[in-house]
């Protein structure tokens, strides 16, 4: 017996959006699940041992979820893409567990429920939604509003040469901000979801992007992060951090991704490479 399961990448914040704005990307996370006499992990990429391994973890909590006990499976990654850049590579391999254990074991376990186990996994909510939704989602309270990204707009996606851990990128942010900073961040943040949900034009992306709650703490940590996120943005090119970086996210109006992506591989160092995965609207599914 076994199954595939396929989970899209994510980018979490899109700048302003901290902790509560997050969406899929369509470049996938593949993990086969089969049965096997042990737990088993295999595959492609770095793989974590049993113990503290995300897929893992998550497939077992899904059978203690449904009352269950867990079968012991083979979990074999056969696709991914780059892990500790800021695409939501955790909350993919949570998911991926998630929704492998109910389709593995036909639980009785709807969307609601994966989301509110997977959030309490992965401790917030910014990635695991979208990875398991697809679309773009904002997350309000324990709840959330699942968004279809406009098409007038595509994403680039800056993946770093070399990752960085999110642990150390939220160890630099302050407790407290100031009300300007705050006030600028929801302002920013509304008109984010207005022209991403295309209820407003691409003709104020920048201000939309721009962020004055985590981004100018974290990119110091980050050299070059930092370097060709102030290049692209003196350009006029809508440019944030992609998660808790080092990657970056571009926002740009879809006539001109192609164009925009010459400019930005341009101004990439070595070792940088452009992705131009389009929107997820489906979300993890299983096969």
């Amino acid at each position: 017996m076994q199954c595939e399961v396929r989970v899209p990448a994510t980018s979490a914040n899109l700048g302003p959006g901290f902790d509560c704005l997050g969406v899929a990307l369509g470049t996938y996370l593949n993990i086969r699940f089969s049965s096997s006499e042990r737990f088993v992990i295999a595959g492609r990429g770095r793989l974590h041992p049993i113990p503290v391994n995300l897929t893992y973890r998550s497939f077992v909590a899904a059978y203690e979820l449904a009352g269950h006990p867990a079968p012991t499976v083979k979990i074999e990654t056969i696709g991914r893409y780059p892990s500790a850049r800021g695409m939501g590579a955790s909350a993919s391999a949570i998911v991926a567990g998630l929704v492998g254990a109910r389709a593995f074991g036909k639980l009785d376990l709807n969307d609601e429920a994966l989301a509110k186990l997977g959030v309490e996994i992965e401790g917030h909510p910014d990635n695991v939604l979208p990875a398991l939704l697809g679309g773009l989602v904002l997350s309000v309270g324990e709840r959330w509003i699942r968004l279809a990204p406009s098409p007038r707009i595509a994403p680039l996606i800056l993946v770093a040469a070399d990752g960085f851990k999110t642990k150390s990128a939220r160890r630099v942010l302050p407790e407290q901000i100031s009300r300007a900073d705050a006030v600028a961040n929801a302002a920013a943040t509304a008109a984010l979801v207005a022209i991403m949900c295309g209820s407003a034009g691409p003709e104020i992306l920048m201000d939309a992007t721009t962020d004055r709650l985590h981004e100018p703490y974290r990119l110091p940590l980050m050299p070059a992060s930092k370097k060709v996120h102030q290049n692209l943005r003196a350009e006029g090119i809508p440019t944030t951090l992609s998660g808790a970086g080092p990657s970056l996210l571009c926002l740009v109006e879809n006539e001109r991704q192609q164009e925009v992506a010459g400019k930005v591989r341009n101004a990439l160092p070595e070792g940088w490479t452009v992705l131009t995965p389009g929107w997820d609207l489906e979300g993890a599914k299983a096969f």
